[in-house]
């Protein structure tokens, strides 16, 4: 059909955090490094235009709530040009849990982290 599997939209989202994280100077691998992982436990998208291949997407991404052991992420995905269409709407919740996969409090640093502006312009932001 020349358009983006669905399932595609979760990978962008993945990339919107991981982007998210970079931009405040922090890795995902750092934060596992020390026991900290952020699995997804819930996920929502809503489609509202279609994404042909090799079509470019834009991907905002926010933390709209922080509870004690979870993370919840607002994204909007607008196609990469001039006026960028919005073409979905998601969120995703993450637990906090230790190597254990036991659920544990969000350390009060990664949550200072979580909740901090941009302290490292992505690559595109420099140009």
């Amino acid at each position: 059909m020349g358009i983006v599997h669905h399932a595609k939209y979760l990978e962008y989202l993945e990339a919107g955090r991981i982007e998210y994280m970079h931009r405040r100077g922090v890795s995902y691998r750092d934060w596992t490094g020390r026991g900290i992982h952020l699995p997804v436990v819930e996920v929502a998208i809503r489609y509202r235009k279609s994404v042909r291949f090799d079509e470019r997407v834009a991907v905002e991404t926010a933390v709209t709530e922080l509870g004690r052991a979870t993370v919840k992420f607002e994204y909007r995905l607008q196609r990469d040009a001039v006026g960028g269409e919005l073409v979905a709407e998601a969120s995703t919740l993450l637990a906090c849990v230790g190597d254990d996969l036991a659920p544990k409090r969000v350390p009060d640093d990664v949550a200072a982290i979580l909740c901090s502006a941009e302290t490292h312009p992505g690559p595109l932001d420099r140009a």
